[in-house]
């Protein structure tokens, strides 16, 4: 099958491990041929630049195109419709399905009209990674225009699109509230864990290197947290708590924000079973999980959570509405509200407790593949497989 990914707004980096990097490396790991057209925006330094136009060949095989946004009279205009020129493209490459990865780019006209002119077959599905935390930082008449104009956007266009997946049930939630989409044509589609990165075959020995490493024993519960770390994330409640715990470790990796740098040197001074590794790569974070006996992150949202999950080990979350993917049968806890003494009991009822045993049973099964982006991949193509 002929696929394309379409990413209009996002910058874009090869080989990173975001969606539109990995929903196209898996589709070709599957047989596909795939092509994915992207911005010119690009990560580079810490900052978010332009760079080129251009075509080229991945390693593994996957085709990037770099086009540059329409020029129209203003440069607002230009912004908001993110619309860049796909048409004569999918004409040529004749693409059996299309993934668009985004609900608010006017390229999706190019997308319907190839469907409606050339091949009326393809199947077209869109995805949505906004909520009302993410989404535009506007009030007033702006967010209301702008609102209108993606809501008209969606409205023109979603009679030829088959799905529109959130990547959390929030953000189904928000593709239906915010950009009206029909419930009928909605649904969820995680993100989650690349497979390769993430060596499971090899986890009992990777657990035993770093816990060997920064003198952690088999009897010692390690809890293991990290990712940016930032007044949101909440980590000084779990520094406390994990303090406060009787037989109990914490390590910590990520960069540490300069408005919590202070408090958390002192904390991890104060504490001689907290350890801080550092900043860590991204294959890197699964070494941690993989170490932990429960992966505890008590703050704000990130797709570090469903990499936890996906590492196959108990995890617990700050309660969140429209999370509930989280928890697949039983490999994850929630925990609200989150204060030190919430965190400290929820260690104490986990530590090498029945209710642990029964949750790391569920994290060691088959219901966590569900996080791999293997399996992810296949479900993104339901919508094509069921034509």
């Amino acid at each position: 099958m002929k696929i394309v990914h379409i990413a209009p707004n996002a910058p874009y980096n090869d080989n990173w491990g975001y969606q539109d990097n990995l929903l196209p490396k898996y589709h070709k790991k599957a047989g596909h041929d795939v092509t994915v057209f992207v911005s010119t925006l690009t990560h580079r330094d810490g900052r978010i630049v332009e760079t080129e136009p251009a075509d080229y060949v991945l390693p593994d095989g996957v085709r990037v195109v770099r086009l540059r946004k329409k020029e129209y009279a203003h440069r607002v205009l230009t912004n908001l419709n993110a619309k860049m020129e796909v048409y004569s493209y999918l004409k040529e490459l004749q693409p059996d399905f299309v993934f668009y990865h985004s609900l608010s780019s006017a390229t999706i006209y190019d997308v319907v009209r190839y469907k409606k002119e050339v091949n009326p077959a393809c199947v077209i599905v869109r995805d949505n990674h906004l909520d009302y935390n993410n989404c535009m930082p506007l009030s007033g008449i702006k967010k209301i225009l702008i609102r209108g104009f993606y809501r008209h956007t969606v409205r023109k266009t979603m009679p030829y699109v088959s799905r529109v997946y959130g990547v959390t049930p929030w953000r189904q939630q928000f593709a239906e509230d915010f950009f009206r989409v029909p419930h009928s044509k909605t649904d969820v589609l995680i993100m989650g864990a690349d497979d390769e990165q993430m060596n499971l075959s090899e986890k009992p020995q990777i657990r035993a290197e770093v816990r060997r490493q920064y003198g952690i024993s088999d009897d010692d519960f390690l809890v293991v947290t990290g990712g940016k770390i930032d007044t949101a994330k909440k980590i000084d409640l779990l520094m406390k708590a994990c303090m406060e715990t009787k037989d109990v470790k914490l390590l910590v990796f990520g960069n540490v924000c300069d408005g919590v740098r202070e408090e958390f040197e002192n904390l991890l001074a104060a504490s001689d079973r907290i350890t801080y590794v550092g900043w860590v790569n991204a294959s890197d974070v699964y070494r941690y999980f993989f170490a932990a006996d429960l992966v505890f992150f008590p703050g704000g949202h990130s797709v570090m959570w469903e990499q936890a999950c996906a590492s196959k080990v108990p995890c617990v979350f700050q309660k969140w509405n429209g999370m509930e993917h989280l928890n697949n049968g039983g490999n994850s806890d929630f925990l609200y509200p989150v204060t030190v003494e919430s965190i400290a009991d929820k260690l104490r009822s986990l530590r090498f407790t029945p209710a642990y045993y029964a949750m790391k049973q569920v994290a060691d099964s088959g219901a966590t593949d569900v996080y791999l982006y293997s399996h992810i991949a296949e479900k993104s193509l339901e919508c094509a497989n069921r034509s």
